[in-house]
């Protein structure tokens, strides 16, 4: 009810303070699909502060991140096609290190993660890695790609203290 008052006078800008606090899961949707449907077609500006970061993702095309009061980091999340720098390939093989070596000759930046090679690269070089794996007698049983979450973003841009730690400046 609030919100259609608030629409009554055409704002150019909504500031909402956890709009979906209380709501079911079919409200929370309803709501999101609103506030989505307000921005595109009345071109109205939606301002959303909350710390539920994955309704954030859902709902958000772009976020800040505030610590201590600051805002430390922006970044465009509705548009994937944008990131795929930081998109994480993980390769499940039979020898890992065999498959770091031969990575790391070609000047991938990979890792061994749970006996699985990880590499970062761009979502266009991932068939020519498969190929030069393939070219060197490597059995490829899966190959996912991990994009970077808002809570990874957001504990980057807050020092990477997970799970509430605190140093001791806080």
């Amino acid at each position: 009810m609030g919100l259609a008052l608030t629409l009554l006078h055409s704002p150019k800008l909504l500031i909402l303070d956890e709009p979906t606090n209380g709501l079911d899961p079919a409200g929370i949707k309803h709501l999101r699909d609103i506030l989505k449907d307000i921005a595109e077609k009345e071109k109205v500006a939606v301002f959303v502060s909350s710390h539920i970061l994955t309704e954030m993702e859902l709902m958000c095309d772009r976020v800040a991140v505030i610590n201590k009061g600051k805002i430390v980091k922006v970044e465009d999340i509705g548009n994937k096609e944008e990131h795929v720098s930081s998109i994480q390939t993980i390769i499940e093989v039979k020898d890992p290190k065999v498959v770091k070596e031969i990575l790391d000759k070609e000047n991938y930046e990979a890792n061994i993660i749970d006996k699985k090679v990880s590499i970062k690269t761009n979502y266009d070089n991932i068939p020519e890695v498969i190929k030069l794996l393939v070219k060197n007698d490597i059995d490829i049983y899966n190959v996912t790609q991990k994009e970077k979450s808002l809570e990874d973003i957001f504990f980057d841009a807050t020092e990477g203290r997970k799970g509430g730690q605190k140093n001791e400046n806080d």
